[in-house]
């Protein structure tokens, strides 16, 4: 834990920035983002790194990324949508928009498979930028604080939780590992 603490005291709001801008990409498979989200918490209870600044990169690296995908949208039109054949589930999102704009510009962020697509479409529709900016906004930062907190109150039990892990030796690792996997499965 102590490795993983002077990585993050070295690179961790960037690495909060990174793998949040990922993590809604199409590209999200490659990083689990809520995960490196709340380590930042995590380390951020003892003090070693600003919360205000965890939350502030976890929010703006989601809130480009979402920005990004409607500038694409826009720019390309149904381009991606006939090139990866997402007929669709683009024809879902469209209906999505126009009866709940704001309501699923907002959920989506809570599903790793729609975040990227609803930005997409909402750019390709043309719907109403500032608009976008409000709702994406809204979504990233609710969605970063979400991971974040959780680490930071796993943080506050980091003595017994590195007790614990003392104790259980080598074994501990996999428990880790293992509680990482099953709580960002959970979340996602």
């Amino acid at each position: 834990i102590q490795k993983l603490e002077l990585f993050y005291r070295l690179y961790g709001y960037l690495i909060i920035f990174i793998s949040s801008l990922v993590e809604i990409s199409p590209f999200g498979w490659i990083a689990p983002g809520g995960t490196f989200l709340s380590l930042g918490g995590f380390f951020a209870y003892g003090g070693n790194l600003s919360l205000a600044v965890i939350i502030l990169s976890g929010w703006t690296g989601a809130w480009v990324s979402l920005i990004s995908s409607y500038l694409i949208g826009r720019g390309t039109g149904d381009y991606l949508i006939e090139k990866l054949k997402q007929h669709h589930a683009a024809k879902k999102a469209k209906l999505l928009l126009e009866r709940h704009g704001g309501t699923i510009l907002t959920t989506s962020m809570l599903s790793n498979l729609t975040r990227f697509w609803v930005a997409y479409v909402a750019g390709s529709q043309k719907y109403p930028f500032l608009n976008f900016l409000f709702y994406s906004g809204v979504a990233s930062l609710a969605w970063s604080s979400l991971f974040i907190a959780v680490g930071y109150l796993i943080g506050s039990g980091r003595t017994k939780l590195e007790t614990t892990l003392a104790n259980l030796g080598a074994l501990s690792w996999v428990l880790i590992v293992l509680a990482a996997f099953v709580l960002y499965s959970a979340i996602k």
